[in-house]
């Protein structure tokens, strides 16, 4: 696999020392269902419409360079399938039983497109922020729980339609797909 790019160490380690995030057993606070999609990180919305209307594609420009390539936290921005609310949440910590006893490595690859070539896209991981990846590159992170949710944000934090839910097994490998959404 060419131009792939994998995460810093220090990151993969900090993903790890949060107390193995995950979003497996998280559920709506309205109905209790754990039958939900992220939308974004707090705040990213209003980030996005601010920064665009101020100072257009400039902006858009500059916002994504100052944007790190550490590992994160942020509150999520979510919607329930169930009975369609909105809600925020955090990463929980996983259970013992989600814990995998070898890491599970993930290949994730950009695929090329014209629009938004020009900007990067962030990578989660049970709401971990994982990596950032250009238009047609790869980056490869450690996976350490068994149930997982990855989705991907752009420059503000507003996430692409759908999240990619997987099962991974220890010592394993999972190779992900994404132009705009996640290819199968």
């Amino acid at each position: 696999m060419e131009n792939v790019q994998t995460v810093p160490a220090q990151a993969a380690e900090q993903t790890t020392s949060i107390n193995a995030p995950s979003l497996h057993s998280a559920v709506c606070p309205h109905c209790q269902k754990n039958d939900f999609v992220v939308l974004g990180t707090k705040g990213a919305k209003g980030a996005a419409i601010g920064v665009g209307m101020a100072f257009g594609a400039i902006g858009n420009l500059v916002a994504d360079s100052m944007n790190k390539d550490d590992a994160t936290i942020k509150p999520l921005r979510c919607q329930c399938n169930a009975c369609r609310k909105k809600f925020e949440i955090l990463p929980l910590k996983a259970t013992p039983e989600e814990i995998l006893e070898t890491p599970c490595t993930v290949n994730f690859t950009r695929l090329s497109s014209f629009v938004g070539m020009a900007v990067a896209q962030h990578v989660w991981l049970n709401g971990v922020k994982v990596g950032t990846v250009g238009n047609g590159k790869s980056i490869s992170f450690p996976v350490h729980t068994k149930y997982n949710t990855l989705f991907v944000t752009d420059q503000y934090g507003v996430a692409f339609k759908g999240n990619y839910k997987f099962e991974a097994v220890s010592g394993g490998t999972v190779d992900v797909r994404f132009k705009k959404k996640f290819l199968q």
